[in-house]
């Protein structure tokens, strides 16, 4: 059997043949011949190592040692033997692999540590998808009344191609209103995109849901829905195919302007809506806005009013809470400029100045140029009636104009805007006096220049 040695250089087998045989020669004789087969190899970060095995022995006690035969060595074995040790490493080499690796107490420390972590991190998710389920869940008062959102977000993206500019039907103080195509039902609606900067965003969103998503009126347009995703606020109209009146009373270059018979159509339409949100529906509804551009048309030319941004709503019998100015100005009422406090008195005013708007194709504020003073509109209505006749202000592009019912128009709306608000009238007289229920009164220019008190004035127009 081969005996394998394991030595540092290639010098000590010298020293182990020479131990070798004085062994044999203290216990057998002094004769020893050997037969040792080497190999070495050199390594450059540790010193030479060397592999020899000692094949063959021949001794004697007596004599010379007969030679060894050289044929029946197992030279075979000795290349196995050769084989093996070139795949393990030598012993300093092994040694500084088991030192790099660390000791079992400091993986078993990795493995705790690394499970800890792992752990960590799963509670953090569990804990953030709780809280995202919780806030998704969590609904304001005013949804918890109106039910959940009625659209989804990525569907009103889609419908108006991701809010392109040629997808825009135009812009306000609070956002803008896009046109869109509903994915399913293939539907035009118009979509308000509530703006993020609007520092009363959420109050004006709000105040459209609760008072549109009850109210039903042929001439109020009517809101289809709502949606909020994130910061995102978004309402959803039925889309009004022929845009705004003021288009068509003030864009002289491109669109043309529309007749008599549709602008009264349009007037008394506009007229009942806002009888409706005063007096005919469960609660009042003061729209805070009314103007020709927040009037618009359907495909049959109907005015329907929109744009409830600012609208308040309050119960029969009590006040709309209001502390600051809104509206726009040419349609705001001076004791609303004073006082701040809407009321059922200050959209009759501006519905006053709607009509006369309407009737003179002019707008609230007359500018004639850049160096001439701007000029109230009623003012000149009722300075061109004094030195003449009222109907000398009425549109002169109105062709089929019944100047009679322009003058009772015209008229009217002077008795809305009345400087005094005790002496306009409701809205349901203003229905009256346009479907000639009643008969206006015979006033004169002189009238509608003066403050007047209630006692001045005929019971049935007392507010």
């Amino acid at each position: 059997m081969p005996i394998e040695l394991q030595l540092e250089t290639k010098f000590e087998i010298i020293a182990v043949a020479k131990n070798v045989m004085e062994h044999h020669k203290r216990e057998n004789g002094p004769s020893v011949a050997a037969y040792c087969l080497h190999d070495t190899f050199q390594q450059q970060t540790c010193p030479t190592y060397s592999g020899h095995y000692i094949l063959g022995w021949s001794f004697t006690t007596d004599g010379e040692a007969e030679p060894l035969n050289h044929s029946a060595l197992p030279l075979k074995v000795a290349q196995d033997f050769k084989k093996q040790d070139r795949l393990k490493p030598p012993n300093n080499q092994r040694q500084e692999q088991d030192h790099r690796q660390p000791p079992n107490h400091h993986r078993l420390s990795i493995v705790i540590l690394s499970v800890l972590v792992a752990m960590s991190v799963l509670v953090a998710v569990i804990v953030v998808l709780l809280r995202h389920k919780k806030n998704a869940g969590k609904c304001e008062d005013w949804e918890a009344e109106l039910g959940p959102p009625s659209f989804r977000y990525k569907d009103l993206v889609t419908a108006t191609g991701g809010f392109e500019d040629k997808m825009l039907l135009g812009r306000g103080g609070f956002g803008r209103v896009y046109k869109g195509v509903l994915p399913v039902t293939k539907q035009n609606v118009a979509i308000k995109r509530v703006s993020p900067e609007s520092r009363q965003g959420m109050k004006e969103f709000v105040a459209e849901i609760a008072i549109l998503g009850h109210v039903r009126h042929r001439n109020l347009v009517q809101l289809l829905g709502y949606c909020r995703y994130k910061k995102e606020l978004l309402l959803v109209y039925d889309y009004m195919p022929n845009d705004s009146l003021d288009k068509y009373l003030h864009d002289q270059d491109n669109t043309p302007t529309i007749g008599w018979a549709m602008r009264l159509g349009i007037i008394k339409g506009i007229a009942s809506g806002l009888f409706y949100l005063h007096e005919d529906w469960e609660h009042i509804v003061i729209h805070r806005d009314i103007k020709t551009s927040n009037v618009l048309l359907d495909t049959d030319m109907n005015g329907r009013l929109g744009d409830f941004c600012l609208a308040r709503l309050h119960d029969h019998g009590a006040d709309a809470h209001t502390t600051h100015i809104a509206g726009t100005w040419g349609y705001i009422a001076s004791e609303l400029s004073r006082l701040g406090k809407a009321t059922k008195a200050t959209d009759v005013f501006a519905f006053g100045i709607f009509m006369i708007e309407v009737t003179c194709g002019r707008r609230p504020i007359i500018t004639r140029n850049v160096h001439d003073d701007p000029i109230v509109l009623v003012d000149w209505v009722l300075e061109t009636w004094q030195n003449g006749s009222i109907t000398d202000t009425i549109d002169p592009r109105l062709e089929d104009c019944v100047a009679e019912d322009a003058e009772l128009v015209l008229k009217i709306g002077l008795l809305c805007s009345h400087p005094s608000p005790n002496v306009r009238p409701r809205m349901r007289q203003v229905v009256q006096y346009l479907e000639r229920v009643l008969t206006l009164s015979d006033y004169s220019p002189s009238f509608f220049t003066t403050e007047v008190t209630v006692m001045t004035l005929q019971p049935m127009i007392n507010m």
